[in-house]
């Protein structure tokens, strides 16, 4: 997008910085004649960002942070988009794919690849801010998706745990389905499914492909790319192993039947796992199954939005800058997101993890084996609302995997 695209849009966006929340409570008063100040626009809130903050300016007593909260993620985008091309710039904000290309597009962010604090930034959470060898932001954190399981439903059937390989993984659907309880639920009305991700990295490993070159194909084909992971995840539904009527289930329903026990695997990840916990239920967490034995085992996951330095900040408020990605990338800023749940993946840092979260933790996230297709094609948003779109036709038997393909590059095509 060119910066008189921006422009135009943002003449159009001007409300929008009426979301953003300035909180007084995250530096400011009496005692900050003299002190350089960062200004930092996060779409974290105060109740998650004043703590860092806190600590950052009681190490850094030199420097005042002017706090600033918009919400992700449209509302966020959109709000940081106005103050940039309104020459009201932030000193440090939040990248993440849906505006990771435009800021590089548009010299917004500042290059980052030789920084020190870079140094042991692990190189999944590097590929997924960068361009051309470059990196423009500082992610510290990675997530994945897996499958929950209610491990007393799955005893009633003969297993400990879901099968690794898909074949099998299909059996047990058949087997719990066959002894009348309810074997699998994605929240399809919400999102796109989780399977075809996980499927989708171990194919692009196995035929030797990064997909960081993916958004450098012109045309882009995101529906073609997939297609193989596409035709294995359909045969869920095609072989009967779940019901094509659960297409309008979404998260929170989800999750609520598989915590009362109405359903024995759902596709969910880390971020609900203190929901299970409060059910009192006995369960685990599986990595999605591999396609089968040739394959590696792979999961839904990116690594996670990461903190840009604006690119046209000199002298002092660089420094500043600098010292504030150094210290969200320090040992004190590390355990305070660990300790919040977060999977840390700087590679220096040893972390700890719940012990249902350990397989998936150290086999998919501290190795990178973790894929998101929205995150190597140009123009996300729109690519996540046809993958949801085309996903949801699909689990109903509406369209087939080819036609799944045909109208999501179209569809793309025409976003170009």
């Amino acid at each position: 997008m060119s910066k008189k695209t921006w422009a135009t849009r943002a003449l159009a966006l001007t409300c929008s910085a009426a979301m953003l929340v300035p909180l007084a409570a995250c530096g400011g008063g009496t005692n900050d004649a003299g002190k350089i100040t960062l200004s930092y626009l996060s779409w974290d809130n105060e109740q998650t960002s004043k703590p860092y903050i806190d600590e950052f300016e009681k190490e850094n007593p030199d420097i005042k942070i002017d706090f600033s909260y918009s919400p992700p993620t449209s509302e966020y985008l959109s709000t940081l988009q106005t103050r940039l091309v309104g020459n009201q710039a932030p000193d440090v904000f939040i990248i993440t794919s849906e505006n990771r290309d435009d800021l590089i597009d548009n010299g917004y962010a500042k290059d980052l690849t030789d920084e020190p604090f870079m140094k042991n930034i692990s190189q999944a959470n590097k590929d997924f801010l960068a361009r051309d060898g470059k990196v423009y932001g500082m992610s510290i954190i990675s997530w994945a998706s897996g499958v929950s399981y209610n491990k007393d439903l799955l005893k009633q059937v003969g297993y400990d745990e879901p099968p690794a390989n898909w074949d099998d993984f299909l059996t047990l659907c058949k087997k719990l389905k066959a002894a009348g309880i309810e074997p699998l639920l994605e929240p399809n009305a919400d999102e796109p499914s989780r399977f075809i991700d996980a499927f989708q990295g171990s194919i692009l490993t196995k035929k030797n492909i990064d997909p960081t070159t993916l958004i450098n194909e012109n045309p882009q084909k995101p529906g073609t790319d997939e297609l193989d992971a596409v035709k294995a995840y359909a045969r869920l539904y095609d072989e009967g192993g779940v019901t094509r009527d659960t297409v309008g289930i979404g998260g929170d329903d989800m999750r609520t039947q598989f915590t009362t026990g109405q359903v024995a695997m759902i596709v969910d990840g880390a971020w609900a796992f203190s929901t299970y916990e409060q059910s009192g239920m006995n369960w685990g967490f599986a990595p999605m199954p591999k396609l089968g034995d040739d394959y590696e085992q792979w999961v839904q996951g990116s690594a996670s939005p990461g903190w840009a330095i604006y690119s046209k900040l000199d002298g002092d408020k660089l420094k500043a800058a600098e010292k504030f990605l150094t210290f969200m990338s320090s040992k004190w800023a590390l355990d305070a997101h660990n300790k919040a749940g977060d999977a840390v993946t700087v590679t220096d840092y040893q972390g700890t993890v719940m012990d249902q979260y350990k397989q998936v933790f150290e086999q998919n996230i501290q190795t990178g084996k973790y894929y998101l297709h929205t995150n190597y094609y140009s123009k996300p948003d729109v690519l996540k609302s046809e993958l949801k779109a085309q996903n949801q036709q699909l689990v109903q038997g509406q369209i087939t995997p080819a036609q799944y393909a045909k109208n999501l590059d179209e569809k793309m095509s025409s976003a170009q």
